[in-house]
């Protein structure tokens, strides 16, 4: 085959020992706080039916769904996320007691333009909350996000919140009304693109240029979550969001998280299916967002017409790595390897070999016929620990010899010892 063939399609990774282990120990991390939230693990198939995921995505992420037919002609597509997902499971399974706590570790796919931190296949950490519409469960969500991310210790974390209700109330008062989700959309690109080309966007989606750069200017308001109620108020937000936006405070403050969170007016997430609470998680190791969510109330009526309120969030494991710098080598090291000298000594080997894994190690026993000095060579490239010698003399005096491959000693240890229960 050509060697092109030989790589992974565009835009996905081939998860080798060196840099899987590291994925697996984020995610690891990240599902133990999930779980101490006392959220239960989910999964569900790669492949949707395509009207399930298409019904309430919007047309960018439409357009980034890898689609097929299957032999029976029925359309599906690959999940681009795990929203969608688990809103669909949650529509005929309705015996589950709620509110409803969930979480995920799961691969995701969107044909996008592979570039730096983003990928056509990836994988996310998740959380869902489904059938509680106070802001406590909003507060829950973003906090066991904050907690997620110092569980992994990502450096300078900072969360910019906002709502979508606080921009439809500032559209009303403009009076755009017809062209609110392509406006949302354009505003979702601030920080991505720069300002004059987000007026020029919006004034090709009908918005006069006056207006166009008064939104773009108010994308820009960024301001601590604690001193937030003033600029809503100053921009004529309705008494009841600003109410909710002074508690979401005090809760957070509750958490202990407050201190990472900000008003920031540009985050409007990307995704139709958003109603309300949204939210946005960075660091300054890298300039793209690690994850993001919000509140999705109206998402389950679309599938099973009944309104069911929910919120959110999504995690890149991929995007969490590299802030990390957690992308090399990650394989742990090998505890013993155990080498035979003769056939006859195999079966000991076995034995040895089966004690140690018993008491958790990480135990390889060798299969073949290398020479003495091939089998210490492959060790010490496997980064094998201690090196067990069992030869015909070690057998004669019931003893083993381990060489220790970081300090390079030896000492002959009984075999009673290494075959102890």
């Amino acid at each position: 085959m050509e060697d092109w063939m030989l790589q992974p399609p565009r835009g996905m990774n081939d998860w080798t020992p060196d840099k899987y282990y590291s994925l697996i120990n984020i995610a690891n991390r990240l599902s133990t706080v999930a779980e101490s939230f006392g959220y239960s693990a989910i999964e569900t198939p790669a492949l949707e039916h395509f009207e399930v995921l298409k019904a309430k995505a919007g047309e960018e992420v439409i357009n980034e769904i890898y689609y097929l037919r299957d032999k029976a002609g029925r359309e599906l597509g690959l999940r681009f996320d795990m929203t969608v997902p688990v809103a669909r499971v949650l529509s005929y399974r309705r015996d589950f007691p709620r509110p409803i706590r969930l979480y995920y570790v799961s691969k995701v796919w969107r044909y996008d333009e592979p570039q730096f931190g983003r990928f056509r296949e990836f994988y996310q950490f998740g959380v869902e909350h489904v059938g509680s519409p106070t802001v406590q469960s909003d507060a829950e969500v973003l906090a066991l996000a904050v907690k997620a991310l110092e569980a992994v210790n990502l450096p300078q974390l900072m969360v910019r919140v906002s709502d979508r209700r606080v921009m439809d109330q500032v559209l009303e008062k403009l009076g755009i009304n017809a062209a609110r989700d392509a406006v949302l959309r354009v505003l979702d690109k601030r920080g991505k693109v720069p300002d004059e080309e987000l007026v020029r966007l919006l004034v090709k989606e009908g918005v006069e240029e006056g207006k166009a750069k008064y939104l773009v200017d108010l994308a820009g308001v960024n301001t601590p979550i604690g001193e937030s109620i003033g600029e809503l108020r100053r921009l004529g937000i309705s008494d009841q969001l600003v109410n909710y936006f002074e508690s979401l405070s005090k809760t957070l403050t509750h958490y202990n998280v407050a201190d990472r969170v900000r008003l920031d007016l540009s985050i409007v997430r990307g995704l139709d299916y958003y109603t309300g609470f949204v939210f946005e998680l960075y660091t300054d190791r890298i300039k793209l967002a690690v994850g993001g969510g919000g509140r999705y109330d109206e998402l389950l009526r679309i599938y099973s017409g009944e309104d069911v309120p929910a919120v959110g969030f999504a995690i890149g494991i991929e995007r969490v790595m590299l802030a990390l710098g957690e992308l090399g080598d990650s394989q742990p090291s090998v505890d013993f390897y155990i080498y035979p000298m003769e056939p006859e000594q195999y079966g000991v080997g076995v034995r040895i070999a089966e004690n140690l894994r018993g008491m958790g190690f990480r135990v390889i026993l060798d299969v073949g016929k290398p020479s003495l000095r091939s089998a210490l060579e492959y060790a010490s490239k496997i980064k094998a620990r201690k090196f067990i010698i069992i030869g015909r003399r070690e057998m004669e005096n019931n003893m083993a010899r381990v060489r220790d491959l970081e300090t390079w000693s030896e000492e002959d240890v009984p075999l009673s010892r290494l075959l102890k229960q």
